[in-house]
């Protein structure tokens, strides 16, 4: 099941069938908060479906499966610029950014490799900009199906939220989490942070 979730068409069934459009949806609305004609930088974009649920953005994708970037320039190509890259501290990013998205990347990344992300994207954002995430975690008192759930993802690193918040103060302040646990039709547990940055300092 993981391998088949490299390919896009079953990757993009599978988010379909599993409710991932609402959690997407939700993601957008309350979370990422958008302002048509914000500059967004997608770290670990796959095949970019995040622009579904978007306004009119300046929109930059980074993605190492080289599948997901053609399907994201095929559906997606007048909406944004897709690369297909490892995110890496050596990432050519020559302009600042209002909001740095991480959907579903930090539970793939061991803690040296997600470090590294937050020192990309608190670069990469202008004063008073934003990287939210989302990811799968571990909460006491979940359901005993959601724990196997999340076992079997196909990230290995999976967090507690406090493992979660850990890595990103190194980099942010402040950090605001949201634990869901409705967001999809399996019993799952998400946790998405707001990882802000300070505003521009006034005279």
């Amino acid at each position: 099941m993981k391998g088949l979730l490299e390919h896009p068409r079953i990757y993009s069934l599978f988010r379909r069938l599993v409710g991932r459009d609402t959690a997407r949806s939700v993601y957008a609305r309350e979370h990422l908060r958008l302002a048509p004609g914000q500059r967004v930088l997608d770290l670990g974009c796959g095949p970019a479906d995040i622009l579904q649920f978007l306004p009119e953005v300046e929109y930059i994708g980074y993605d190492i499966n080289p599948a997901y970037i053609e399907r994201a320039r095929r559906r997606f190509g007048h909406q944004g610029e897709f690369h297909c890259s490892a995110v890496s501290e050596d990432l050519p990013i020559g302009q600042r950014f209002d909001l740095v998205i991480a959907h579903g990347v930090l539970h793939h990344l061991d803690d040296v490799a997600a470090g590294s992300l937050f020192r990309i994207a608190r670069r990469a954002l202008r004063p008073g900009g934003r990287l939210v995430t989302f990811d799968g975690c571990f909460v006491e008192g979940q359901s005993a199906l959601a724990r196997l759930f999340l076992s079997l993802d196909r990230g290995r690193h999976v967090r507690s939220r406090d493992a979660y918040e850990r890595l990103a103060r190194a980099e942010f302040d402040p950090v605001r989490s949201f634990v869901r646990h409705d967001l999809i039709r399996i019993p799952y547990t998400h946790l998405i942070m707001e990882c802000g940055t300070a505003p521009p300092s006034r005279p």
